[in-house]
């Protein structure tokens, strides 16, 4: 089964919400996903749905968790997994923020979802029932999507590194001294791709270097001191088989790394390594200069400005793409809001023509408010949306749903079009960024330029427990889509 938990939650509504969705943890909310509600006021709409129902439960919300296979399943995949299995369970009647975290190995979904349903006020129910249903539903939309389902032994192998919160400062303290498996693989892959002619040479060397070669969706590499294999991609996207096989194609116009002579220990034990290294680091940094010339950068000051402008536009990009994306969500949401209003106008219009009549009013009051409730929020999205305004007010007032919902699906794809743009110019500047940043990170490393006061080790191991290799290296736009 994929680990799947459910708890109430009877205090705190909103500061659950806020740890859920922290953007630390969801690479600046981007992999967040709401129904029926907005991201910011769900605590505040949670209470008013209870309030309309005049319910009693003192359950404010109910906290789902599920938990995937360690470095099996992407985030974006992790992301729609976690949205199917609100529409099995909760079959869009209920409120819900959906949260997807990515800083830690083991990728997991937070839903936290209402107490009770927007249409009737029914309680939701948590017993052992519901939970079977929820792990089954799971387990399902895994095995649809090809992800392994997470026996009783794995889930104590990942409670066993949640525990560890070690692990990523100590991986980070051997990468520095060069002793770490992840570093050794990182070199021997980079050696082997300069001598290599072909994919099958590629892998003939690294045979030669003492490595264990297995092939799957991820190639992975064991060495002799290893008990398990490691998976390339966990050490940069630059190591996956595709870019792996462009880079000994092009390997003439590729740059190595500037190895950190000062803190490697291999070059600290062998004197003819000491020498290979600085030979390297020589060739490497005239390497980077020439580079960092033909490119038109007469200095390191112009080079860190055009990476400043080029981090700003990525910026600004990956804000118009969420300033869609969340009108997007809003139009979704306020379709049903623009249906009452159609619906209940007549009702409505009957008041205004004479709003003292008590009799009317007995008759037809939950509809005159279902209208005057509805329309409240379609005057809010009004005021996010200017744009829109004329398009709405004229289909309310001429009771005209169909035209309506058509101009706003026209509308709709104009979004994602633009989205798709926004996307598409996000992947081409990143990718100029990565390569600026690439060559300033060789020149910062050859003439000590990043070297940074030591810290303590409870600093270090908070610095480096937030942070993951695959989210360090993840940069393409579809990572912006949720």
């Amino acid at each position: 089964m994929a680990v799947t938990k459910i708890h109430p939650i009877k205090t705190t509504l909103k500061k659950a919400i806020d740890y859920i969705c922290n953007g630390d943890k969801t690479d600046d909310e981007i992999y967040v996903t709401t129904h029926l509600c907005s991201r910011e006021n769900a605590h505040k709409e949670f209470e008013l749905t209870k309030k309309q129902f005049n319910s009693r439960t003192k359950t404010l919300a109910h906290h789902l968790i599920q938990s995937f296979v360690p470095e099996e399943v992407s985030f974006e995949e992790a992301h729609q997994v976690g949205v199917e299995l609100c529409e099995k369970i909760l079959e869009g009647k209920y409120e819900y923020v959906l949260a997807t975290h990515i800083d830690k190995d083991h990728i997991h979904n937070h839903i936290i979802f209402n107490s009770i349903d927007v249409d009737e006020g029914k309680i939701y129910h948590s017993y052992y029932g519901s939970y079977m249903n929820i792990r089954n539903q799971s387990d399902k939309l895994c095995k649809e999507h090809n992800l392994s389902v997470i026996d009783q032994e794995t889930q104590r192998e990942i409670n066993e590194i949640k525990r560890r919160k070690f692990v990523s400062w100590h991986d980070w303290n051997e990468d520095k001294k060069g002793s770490s498996y992840k570093s050794k693989l990182q070199f021997d892959i980079d050696r082997s791709i300069q001598q290599s002619v072909n994919w099958q040479d590629f892998l003939s060397k690294m045979e030669r270097y003492g490595y264990e070669i297995k092939f799957g969706k991820h190639i992975a590499f064991r060495s002799k001191n290893q008990q398990r294999f490691t998976r390339a991609k966990t050490i940069g996207d630059n190591y996956i088989e595709e870019r792996i096989k462009d880079r000994i194609l092009n390997k003439e116009k590729e740059l190595g790394n500037i190895i950190d002579i000062k803190n490697n220990e291999k070059v600290k034990s062998s004197k003819g390594y000491e020498r290979w290294a600085t030979k390297h680091n020589m060739t490497t940094a005239a390497g980077t200069m020439i580079a960092i010339r033909d490119k038109g950068f007469h200095s390191m000051t112009e080079l860190e400005a055009e990476i400043k402008r080029l981090s700003f536009q990525v910026n600004q990009l990956r804000k118009e793409f969420r300033d869609k994306e969340f009108e997007l969500k809003r139009i979704k949401k306020i379709t049903k809001q623009l249906q009452i209003c159609i619906n209940k106008k007549a009702h409505y219009d009957g008041y205004r023509k004479n709003p003292n009549d008590k009799i009317y009013m007995v008759m037809n009051r939950k509809d005159v408010e279902a209208y005057q409730e509805a329309f409240s929020e379609v005057e809010i999205f009004i005021k996010q949306f200017p744009h829109l305004k004329k398009e709405i007010l004229d289909g309310i007032k001429q009771g005209d749903g169909k035209t309506i919902f058509k101009k706003l699906n026209r509308h709709s794809k104009s979004l994602h079009d633009i989205q798709k743009e926004l996307a598409e110019e996000h992947d081409k500047l990143q990718e100029k960024r990565s390569e600026l940043d690439g060559l300033k990170a060789n020149i910062d490393q050859y003439f000590g330029r990043n070297e940074e006061p030591k810290k303590s080790i409870l600093q270090q191991i908070k610095k480096e427990s937030h942070k993951s290799p695959e989210v360090k290296s993840k940069s393409r736009t579809k990572d912006m889509e949720r």
